[in-house]
């Protein structure tokens, strides 16, 4: 307890710890594998970071958000502790470097993404490494029970083959009892140490309402908003365009942020709206996992999530610094089927998927029997066009493959050439004298890229231009020259997904499809769905329906619109009034003899408002009137 203390005060300069902060720091420090529930901004990087600092050796730290694992790298040198990151887009001596330090002792902190985590080179150079604690972020992103579950989280269990008596903490911001007990079997905890925050939020407000004007709604509740901060959610490209086009319009300061946009573009509507320049963000749900700013003071669903868990989530992001937020959705009862017929897509009819599967397999010529771990680049639009797909199934199809474990889709973009040489002196001398002209290009490569022959490196290709003073067509004949005749083999590059089958081509329809990636997953999604139904329709306290979802208990919050609605609400709406003048008739009153006059909800509120205006004042636990 107090070497976390130290560490904390010595590297982050406070004195004391949040609320369960250090319980779980030092269960990590003495070696016990823990499971964090924390709702987001509750500070879970302090929860790794201090232990991480406290044992021996470098600590890997497992996030799928590259935007806050870039942050905290930045937090973490600024305060002089090293700290990398191994991302996509790196070239192999990068990593070869980055990975030389790990090993040799020069890093504290390394992050990646779980994408990183299955390469040999990455895996070879992990076990000489001497690691002190395994950290994930977002663990309920390995569960398939989860709303954001990732096949690729499911291969960091592997990790602890290699250092079994290494401490995993594993951390989340929501996760249902469900979820909560597939991470602990998914990762491999043992016998971990369980710490789960209230999920309660008393500062948040929540409030639900039919509208079949929307726009107008919105545009009505902003008018009384003028100059504070918020998030307007939408679930489409579409609507959150033409959201953001009527705001702009009407000159709200806003900006937007879809999955459509390039990363430049995003990153600097983030920048303009954590300045203050743009006062709302329209955003989809790409706006996500690591978006913190204190001082949201509303956060509006044009559109609802097809789940609680998204829902708690995204309007968690209102009211971080504590003051009062609201959270406000508008729906319409189309937006119900919608959300019905969409599960339908994202699981069409086996057949169907079968269908995309052999039309795949003829698109990129695989032959039955064949295929295991070939990787070939998709042009996804030219193979539907070419075998008339409806695009809709085609993706849901390729999604429900690739969770079936048929085949893995990368993303990724990849815009510089990768080559490994594949001879050396003396027969590469002697290839040289055969074809002077392609010597200066082996040359270069062999001088400017020393690591070339062991492994894939990334070429610059301009410098390269540059330096034998030829066109981009001229090193793009030499290149498949080379690899024709063996001397090279290339990666080439391309801004298509890549997609590696990891079975043999099965005879037609003998694919068979998981039950847990098709009926299992769909029974799940249609129960989450049904939950958020739930929670719009039900006459029950809001924030009460959220914390029973995730199996925790509250008191009604006395301030979203079901309670303010209630009988009981509506027989004090004078409770102000009505507290100063038992208070007059008293002299004085305990918070327990007021709760016997007046029913608890809206109380604690309502006591708060009188403090602040000083019609009353607190001394020993008892109150007293100031009027």
């Amino acid at each position: 307890m107090e070497k976390s203390r130290l560490i904390l005060k010595h590297h982050w300069g406070f004195d004391q710890f949040r609320p369960l902060q250090e319980d779980i720091v030092d269960d990590a420090i003495n070696g016990f594998d823990v499971l964090a529930l924390l709702p987001t901004g509750g500070g879970k990087s302090i929860c790794f970071q201090v232990p991480g600092i406290a044992r021996e050796g470098l600590t890997l730290v497992v996030s799928p958000l590259i935007a806050l694992m870039q942050d905290q790298v930045y937090q973490l040198k600024s305060r002089g502790i090293q700290a990398e990151l191994l991302i996509s887009g790196m070239s192999l001596r990068e990593i070869d470097v980055l990975l030389d330090n790990c090993k040799f002792g020069n890093i504290k902190f390394l992050y990646t993404s779980p994408e990183r985590l299955g390469s040999t080179l990455f895996l070879e150079r992990f076990k000489q490494m001497q690691i002190g604690l395994i950290v994930v972020d977002e663990a309920h992103c390995i569960s398939e029970w989860g709303h954001d579950f990732r096949p690729a989280f499911l291969e960091i269990a592997k990790l602890r083959n290699y250092f079994p008596e290494v401490p995993m903490m594993a951390l989340t911001a929501t996760a249902t009892q469900e979820v909560q007990n597939d991470i602990i079997v998914q990762l491999g905890l043992k016998k971990p140490k369980v710490h789960q925050a209230s999920f309660v939020r008393k500062n948040l407000s929540y409030q639900v309402e039919k509208s079949n004007q929307k726009t107008t709604s919105i545009v009505h509740y902003l008018e009384g908003k003028k100059g504070q901060c918020g998030i307007i959610y939408a679930q489409t490209r579409k609507s959150v365009k033409q959201i953001t086009q009527y705001l702009h319009q009407l000159k709200f300061k806003v900006g937007i942020y879809h999955g459509g946009m390039t990363k430049e573009d995003r990153e600097i509507m983030l920048k303009s709206w954590l300045s203050g320049e743009i006062e709302i963000m329209v955003a989809t749900n790409a706006f996500g996992m690591g978006i913190d700013k204190p001082n949201v003071r509303f956060v509006i669903h044009a559109e609802f999530p097809s789940s609680l868990e998204a829902y708690f989530q995204e309007a968690g992001r209102g009211g971080r610094d504590g003051l009062e937020a609201e959270a406000i959705l508008f729906y319409q009862e189309k937006e119900i089927e919608d959300h019905r017929l969409k599960i339908k897509f994202e699981f069409p009819p086996k057949e169907e998927i079968l269908k995309v599967y052999r039309g795949l397999c003829n698109y990129l010529k695989i032959a039955f029997g064949s295929g295991n771990q070939e990787t070939f680049s998709l042009d996804v639009t030219h193979f539907i066009h070419t075998f008339q797909l409806d695009p809709k199934i085609t993706n849901a199809a390729l999604k429900i493959l690739q969770l079936n474990q048929t085949l893995s889709i990368s993303e990724s973009i990849q815009y510089k050439h990768k080559i490994q040489m594949l001879i050396g002196n003396p027969v590469l001398y002697n290839f040289q004298i055969k074809h002077p002209n392609l010597s200066p290009l082996i040359s270069t490569l062999s001088r400017s890229y020393p690591g070339i022959y062991d492994y894939f490196i990334e070429i610059n290709e301009a410098a390269i231009l540059k330096q034998l003073q030829i066109n981009e067509a001229t090193l793009e004949k030499q290149l498949e020259f080379l690899e024709q005749y063996g001397v090279i083999d290339i990666h080439w590059k391309s801004k298509l997904p890549k997609i590696t089958f990891l079975i043999d081509r099965h005879q037609n329809d003998q694919l068979v499809i998981q039950e847990k990636v098709y009926s299992n997953r769909l029974k799940r999604m249609q129960d989450k769905l049904d939950a958020m139904i739930g929670f719009l329709e039900n006459n029950a306290c809001r924030p009460q329906q959220i914390i029973a979802y995730f199996g925790q208990k509250s008191e009604a919050c006395g301030k979203c619109d079901v309670c303010l609605a209630s009988d009981s609400y509506k027989s004090h709406v004078n409770l102000e009034s009505a507290i100063l003048t038992v208070l007059k008739k008293e002299g004085k009153l305990t918070l327990e003899a007021i709760q016997q006059h007046f029913p608890k909800i809206a109380i604690e509120q309502t006591l708060q408002k009188l403090l602040m205006s000083e019609q009353i004042k607190k001394q020993d636990d008892q109150f007293f009137s100031l009027s």
